[in-house]
């Protein structure tokens, strides 16, 4: 039986989402969501309404073998993931950018009030712009993930390997060079007493190092089609919750993973509010930017403990 290979293929073949195809449907997504992953099995009034939907007959659907374009999966795969990549690294870029210029004149006492209130201002616009392109790329990977089905190999083992061996340690390498220059600029610019200018050096060039480490990571994943669709399962898994009919295993994985996301998201929320409470009422604003890794720090050690962490 191939029913759901072949529903996942012709939803997406006609482009619409599960949301869409249940409401078309008069179901719920998780419904949907069921059928395509073989943990359930529609009545048969909802096979013939599948049937009008795509126009195949029952026997393609059910136990046919339908395929589609791997090229058009191909292109819309790269596209997403162009999109994201870029999203996600310039966010990250944008905040130790602001950072850079709040500690090269934040720090001086002698630059006039209304320039520290303009790089003060700066750090929260760019901070604003990382939040937005976080929260869009997010939203749009999640519904990408969530809408794609399972997908099936897309790159050959030679481009793979290409990718893995002739690009992605050069992105890494010059990641690395960067982060070194910053370090020599520090040290220049501590012979001359120029330390604010190096520190502000160091992290735009740690910045700029933030932004090839988390690109190329973001490219790995995309050739990785095997993790993904690992992934998407065990995202599908969560978003439904824990049921009675799940195994033991499952359901305190589904626990975990819940329990794990409000820990982060409350410790984050608190590292945001000690930046702003040191930063308004101390005028501190560096290095207590400081409190943002050691946030991303504790989500680690809280997933690691949990075991939430990815295969």
């Amino acid at each position: 039986m191939n029913f759901s290979e072949n529903l996942q293929t012709l939803r997406k073949a006609k482009g619409i989402s599960q949301e869409q195809l249940a409401e078309q449907l008069d179901v719920s997504r998780q419904a949907v969501s069921k059928w395509e992953t073989d943990g359930g099995y529609p009545e048969i009034d909802k096979i013939v309404a599948l049937c009008e939907i795509f126009g195949c007959t029952m026997d393609e659907l059910i136990t046919g073998k339908i395929s589609v374009d791997k090229n058009d999966l191909r292109q819309k795969h790269e596209r997403h993931y162009k999109s994201f990549s870029i999203q996600i690294a310039t966010g990250v870029f944008l905040i130790l950018l602001g950072v850079a210029a709040n500690a090269l004149l934040g720090g001086d006492d002698l630059l006039p009030e209304s320039l520290l209130y303009f790089t003060t201002s700066l750090l929260f616009v760019l901070m604003g712009i990382a939040v937005f392109l976080f929260v869009i790329g997010g939203i749009s990977h999640g519904a990408y993930s969530k809408n794609s089905g399972k997908l099936p190999e897309l790159y050959s083992p030679e481009e793979t390997e290409h990718f893995n061996i002739g690009v992605f340690p050069y992105l890494i390498g010059g990641g690395i060079a960067l982060i070194f220059l910053g370090l020599i600029c520090t040290l220049i610019s501590a012979v001359f007493e120029l330390e604010n200018v190096g520190a502000a050096l160091f992290l735009a060039l740690i910045g700029a190092a933030c932004w090839l480490f988390v690109y190329a990571g973001v490219q790995h994943e995309k050739y990785d089609i095997k993790w993904f669709n690992k992934r998407r399962n065990r995202e599908t898994m969560i978003v439904e919750g824990p049921k009675d009919s799940d195994p033991p295993e499952v359901a305190d994985e589904k626990r975990h993973q819940t329990l794990s996301k409000k820990i982060c998201a409350t410790i984050m929320l608190c590292c945001a509010a000690v930046f702003l409470l040191i930063g308004f009422v101390f005028n501190i604003w560096h290095p207590s930017w400081a409190v943002f890794p050691i946030g991303g720090i504790a989500c680690a050690i809280v997933n690691v403990i949990l075991g939430t962490t990815e295969d």
